[in-house]
């Protein structure tokens, strides 16, 4: 066996060093998902999605593909159908992307004949809604079963927040299997998680706090404003699966009382009011309190779906084994949430060493 040149081995140690340093760049910004497939072929942009190849003429950068990908999802039936509904019987979807298209056209193109802007409330939830979907499908199975939720406006909230828990899982790392909805001897979590240091099991649930979309609420103090967490936290308690259970309730704060300094003292006065008497900690391990809201209206939209605050079970049934590791790859994942990528390129990683 010949002896390879110094020159070469340093080369390919600073290429390894380099390629490293790119993917610990993209795990930080992206989590730990699958980066993306795609190719050109004539005049169309080919992307994988999972198993599946789906192509455009019309996809210039990633975002241009979250635009159709969420129709695809959808259906061009149910599109079609929904697409011209008058406003009170708009779908929050077709609302959003009428809104996007409004925004959109209000934009300049630049010099390389690309749009370079901050996205509105409007078209960052649009788009976010798409990359979930997205995101599910490319590195899981996206079930049915939350596509006819998600189609429903009665259950549209629910299901855009499971969908925003599933991701999330996903970018931390866990790989996600959904239940067999078919077996109906037992109440099923959203799906099952695995740890991805251990390989140990846990158990999902996710619930949304119900309230009226582009409506504000007028109540005068926090007092007024009910949170309806015990009702949420009993719904997912009945699922009482044989593995640790972590709970996601999303608070869904109206307008009027985002960011309100007494939102979470609100939250803890009502969460031991509620299981003072009846402590439920042997029934959890952690439960995420999120507020996912659907209505916003400010110039930083962004802003308002990082923020949780979680509770850890003392006395759980089932304990979760490296629990600091959990929530800092959970904590880090919902962090992430609203950063897609602008471009194909950006989660390309060229391995070749010009000698």
């Amino acid at each position: 066996m010949e002896k390879i040149d110094l020159q070469i081995i340093n080369k390919i140690n600073q290429k390894m060093n380099e390629y490293n340093s790119r993917e610990d760049s993209f795990h930080n910004k992206y989590g730990y998902i699958r980066k993306i497939v795609h190719c050109d072929t004539r005049d169309f942009k080919c992307i994988a999605v999972g198993k599946s190849f789906i192509a455009d003429k019309n996809w210039k950068t990633f975002p241009d593909f979250l635009f159709d990908y969420l129709k695809l999802v959808l259906g061009k039936g149910w599109w079609e159908y929904n697409i011209n509904k008058v406003k009170p019987e708009q779908h929050q979807i077709i609302s959003w992307y009428l809104k996007m298209l409004e925004f959109q056209g209000k934009q300049k193109k630049n010099s390389d004949g690309f749009y370079y802007s901050i996205p509105d409330d409007s078209m960052l939830s649009y788009t976010l809604l798409s990359y979930d979907l997205y995101t599910i499908s490319h590195n899981s199975d996206l079930q049915e079963r939350v596509i006819k939720r998600l189609k429903n406006s009665n259950q549209f909230q629910g299901a855009r927040f499971e969908l925003f828990v599933a991701s999330t899982f996903i970018r931390a790392g866990f790989q996600i299997n959904y239940s067999d909805e078919s077996d109906r001897t037992q109440k099923h979590p959203e799906f099952i998680a695995e740890i991805p240091k251990t390989g140990q099991l846990i158990a999902v649930e996710a619930k949304s706090r119900h309230r009226k979309l582009d409506v504000v609420n007028k109540a005068s103090s926090n007092k007024n404003l009910k949170l309806g967490i015990t009702q949420l936290i009993n719904r997912a308690l009945r699922k009482s699966p044989n593995y640790p259970f972590i709970i996601f309730i999303d608070l869904n704060f109206p307008d009027s009382k985002k960011h309100h300094p007494n939102n979470y003292n609100h939250l803890k006065l009502e969460f031991n009011k509620s299981f003072k008497k009846n402590s439920i900690d042997n029934e959890f391990s952690i439960i995420y309190f999120t507020d996912h809201n659907l209505s916003i209206k400010n110039n930083n939209p962004r802003s308002n779906y990082c923020e949780s605050i979680f509770a850890v079970s003392k006395t759980p049934k089932f304990e979760i084994k490296e629990m600091n590791y959990v929530l800092s790859k959970l904590n880090k994942a919902i962090s992430q949430f609203g950063n897609i990528p602008n471009s194909f390129s950006e989660m390309d990683f060229n391995n070749t060493i010009e000698l």
